[in-house]
């Protein structure tokens, strides 16, 4: 039987007049990518934000592996095993590649950060590093700095980072943001190669790439979930097609 990981019901978020989460509801299995689209100032931003803890909501809740994460703090969940990912890359770009995952690795191990001086002598980093580049299949630019990096490359870099801590949940939010066909084709690869190894919700405006990911696809339109199913009955849905994805009944 397909176990829930994450649970989301009635939460409801607003900003004066606006209502950018309205009593959403939705679940996620363990293992599957969970797609949420919408139209752009559909909420999706809010959504993962309430999430992640960088928003509280209003109300609602928010269960995780069971517990009520509502209230806590975005560092709690990301211990509890929340990642995350954000639509413009957060990576330093004065640090070369192999820097920046050593500093998501001493980050996730509670590591302080004095390793700057002497960050290839760090046992964290010494057990994890080229396990953590090769995963996201950039142990050959280790030595390069990162803002030398395609912007593919970046993000692979970026979501590798959120991998060092081992989430169940790994928030990917816009992803294929301002790439290419060549950046899309393989950051859609590495996501393939987490499936059924990860939890991931996957906040993207590609179709293309949300049908040929998800498991389960979940819209929002106007801060409510117009619907959940999988690629085949989202694609079928009338409402769907009149809302978002531009055609008529």
């Amino acid at each position: 039987m397909a176990e829930t990981l994450l649970k989301v019901t009635a939460l409801c978020k607003s900003f004066g007049a606006v209502q950018a989460t309205n009593d959403l509801s939705f679940s996620v299995t363990r293992n599957h990518i969970h797609a949420l689209i919408g139209p752009n100032g559909a909420g999706k931003t809010t959504v993962v934000n309430q999430l992640s803890g960088d928003m509280l909501p209003d109300s609602g809740n928010i269960l995780f592996n069971g517990n009520n994460i509502t209230r806590l703090k975005a560092y709690q969940r990301s211990r509890l095993g929340i990642g995350r990912s954000f639509q413009i890359t957060h990576i330093f770009e004065n640090l070369t590649v192999a820097e920046n995952m050593s500093l998501a690795i001493c980050a996730h191990s509670g590591h302080n950060f004095r390793f700057l001086r002497h960050w290839k002598k760090s046992k964290p980093v010494k057990g994890e590093l080229a396990t953590a580049l090769k995963r996201v299949d950039l142990f050959h630019r280790a030595d390069l700095m990162a803002k030398h990096l395609s912007h593919g490359e970046k993000r692979q870099l970026e979501v590798g980072m959120a991998m060092v801590g081992k989430p169940e949940l790994l928030i990917l939010d816009e992803p294929m943001a301002g790439m290419g066909p060549g950046g899309t084709a393989e950051l859609t690869k590495l996501i393939i190669k987490l499936k059924g190894k990860i939890t991931i919700l996957l906040v993207e405006h590609d179709m293309d790439v949300v049908f040929s990911l998800a498991d389960q696809v979940t819209v929002l339109v106007y801060g409510e979930n117009l619907a959940t199913g999988t690629p085949d009955e989202i694609r079928q849905n009338e409402e769907v097609r009149a809302a978002y994805l531009g055609e008529e009944s």
